[in-house]
């Protein structure tokens, strides 16, 4: 079992609807191959994480290198696991575009700010306690579709 992260720039301000059209796609793609994860998202920047095994995780990344949508693709981690973090997850998303304002003011002080918004970081371990720290503010068993 496998678990990459990578960080990219969409080519055009998001808004939520555009994360939603990108996990309705990827959600019945992903669990034919097997892969699960999550895709955070603010107005001008991409995190996702993917896993699944070897050849799945691989096809996958070699396919969004290629994807219009976004550039500046930016390898963070491609590591062996004993396990999954994201298991059932086809595909969940989280957009910070609708935190308050104390709770982004929080993770920035944490995580950093970036033209704005919350730094996405890149060390893999950062990422993950990002994912986490993200989970429990919104105190979500299931993230927003």
């Amino acid at each position: 079992m496998y678990r990459l992260i990578y960080k990219s720039q969409p080519r055009s301000p998001l808004q939520w609807e555009d994360i939603r059209k990108i996990l309705h796609q990827s959600e019945a793609n992903n669990e034919q191959q097997g892969i699960t994860g999550v895709l955070l998202a603010t107005e001008n920047c991409f995190l996702q994480v993917i896993e699944g095994r070897y050849e799945a995780v691989n096809q996958l990344f070699i396919k969004l290198v290629t994807d219009p949508r976004h550039y500046n693709i930016q390898l963070i981690s491609f590591d062996l696991i004993d396990s999954r973090l994201f298991g059932g997850w086809g595909m969940k998303g989280l957009g910070l575009f609708d935190f308050n304002t104390e709770e982004v003011e929080m993770l920035k002080h944490k995580y950093g700010e970036e033209e704005g918004n919350i730094h996405f970081p890149l060390d893999s371990w950062k990422t993950l306690a990002l994912i986490q720290d993200l989970k429990m503010l919104r105190e979500l068993p299931e993230w927003r579709r």
